[in-house]
């Protein structure tokens, strides 16, 4: 028995781990990397294992940097199952036909400059045919259902709290004789978010793989949430600028159209216009109002008021590129929410552009910002930023709200553990600050052996 950390060990993005049993082998998650382009581009084409060998994939999330490079594993012969839950594989579908949208953009952009140099062609990661194939193959199923993936591997999915339809997976392992119980908290989400239920406990473990991304921290009440969100969407509309939001197009959209309604509904903003730049995150939308299943009850009950999330009438969808256009342009005091959450991609780098420069506007973080991303730049308040090739000075208010944040902090990891009863913890998903700080802390309750393994490392189980 064996566990392969193919990718997404020492950082937060990519995440790939293979687990294995004799002959047999799984896959657990299959992200892009996010960052340096050059650096990314060659992690995300070299998958690091041979898809040949696996008998099944298990998507934990459909997060990018959990599913995105799944078109690169089936370009590259993979044809078998990839199991999620329903929620999951309904969202997957939409990331990735965004996702090969954006690699099909990139690589006509580079080559529009490679031509000029006589250079050879790019050729895009993927494209919307290659996410296409993945969509044939998802396996959905609910949580607390037991699925035999291979021959000694067996999977039973908790609810991960994180984003809708998000999954801790138990693994039970069995060879000559042994069986070791292999627990994924990878993403693990936090407790009190308005739409998504909170996470369970999973006990009765040998060894935990969990992440890492906000080990050396502790969040702010989830619960701040709106009245930080309230203070500076009113401070910024008052005197007559654009509030800008870069965010991720699955749960943070939509916990920010659930806000944002809210408090307007209570008088607490003016009901300025609400943009919804992101067609993508508005279709993910759509899902979340046919999803209650897997959502919080208490926001379903708020949401039979509110009808849905995109029916409010200050909520507007800026669904053509010329529509986008039209809401960078314009002066008018309003709320633009657009992706991507890190500003690498999306419609958020033209607002960025045109609004960046204006003191009277606002730079809304609301989650996290990974090394190397423009967004990581913004939040270490940079004075000068590159846009599309330019330098811009930043002018604009920057403000980061840490009570956003879909993942656990320090204190929910440390609980994770020891419900776990693991006697050896291995984390990942996080920078190496993150992960040693929280070692220290495993370590110093003597809850577990702590390993952080380096990318492409493989353990022994047995």
């Amino acid at each position: 028995m064996k566990l392969g950390f193919i990718e997404g060990a020492n950082g937060v993005t990519g995440s790939r781990h293979v687990i294995q049993v004799g002959e047999h082998a799984v896959l657990r998650d299959c992200g892009l990397v996010q960052g340096r382009r050059k650096e990314a581009e060659v992690l995300n084409r070299n998958l690091g294992f041979d898809p040949g060998r696996l008998d099944a994939v298990v998507l934990s999330h459909a997060h990018i940097d959990h599913c995105g490079n799944l078109p690169s594993l089936t370009k590259a012969g993979y044809q078998g199952p990839i199991h999620a839950t329903t929620a999951t594989c309904d969202i997957t579908k939409v990331m990735l036909k965004d996702a090969a949208h954006i690699q099909e953009q990139d690589a006509a952009y580079l080559n529009q400059k490679t031509s000029r140099k006589g250079l050879p062609e790019v050729e895009p990661l993927y494209t919307a045919a290659d996410a296409d194939v993945v969509n044939k193959l998802f396996v959905p199923h609910d949580y607390h259902q037991r699925i035999e993936l291979a021959p000694g591997i067996v999977l039973e999915d908790y609810e991960a709290g994180h984003v809708l339809g998000s999954s801790l997976g138990r693994f039970e392992l069995s060879a000559a004789g042994h069986t070791v119980t292999v627990g994924y908290a990878v993403d693990l989400g936090r407790r009190d978010l308005p739409l998504i239920r909170d996470p369970e406990l999973m006990t009765g473990l040998d060894v935990l793989v969990m992440e890492s991304t906000y080990g050396n921290r502790l969040h702010d009440d989830a619960r701040e949430a709106p009245e930080q969100l309230r203070s500076v969407c009113a401070a910024t509309l008052e005197r007559g600028g654009k509030v800008l939001i870069p965010s991720f197009a699955l749960e943070r959209a939509q916990e920010l159209l659930f806000h944002i309604s809210s408090l307007m509904i209570q008088g607490k903003l003016p009901k300025v216009p609400v943009y919804l730049d992101s067609p993508m995150a508005a279709e993910i939308s759509r899902v979340f109002d046919q999803s209650h299943d897997y959502m919080d009850e208490g926001f379903v009950e708020v949401q039979g008021e509110m009808i849905c999330l995109l029916c409010p009438p200050w909520i507007q969808l800026s669904a053509s590129v010329k529509q986008s256009k039209a809401v960078t342009a314009s002066d008018e005091p309003c709320i633009v929410i657009a992706g991507s959450g890190m500003c690498e991609h999306g419609r958020i780098r033209h607002h960025l552009k045109h609004g960046i420069g204006n003191e009277r506007n606002s730079i809304v973080l609301v989650g996290y910002q990974a090394a190397h991303t423009l967004g990581r730049r913004l939040e270490e308040h940079d004075p000068v930023v590159t846009i599309f090739g330019d330098e811009f000075s930043v002018k604009a208010e920057v403000t980061k709200l840490d009570a956003f944040s879909a993942h656990a902090d320090r204190r929910d990891l440390l609980a994770c553990v020891r419900a776990s009863g693991a006697s050896k913890v291995y984390l990942v998903h996080g920078e190496q600050d993150s992960r040693e700080a929280l070692a220290e802390a495993i370590q110093a309750e003597g809850l577990a052996e702590v390993v952080l393994p380096s990318r492409g490392e493989w353990y022994d189980l047995v």
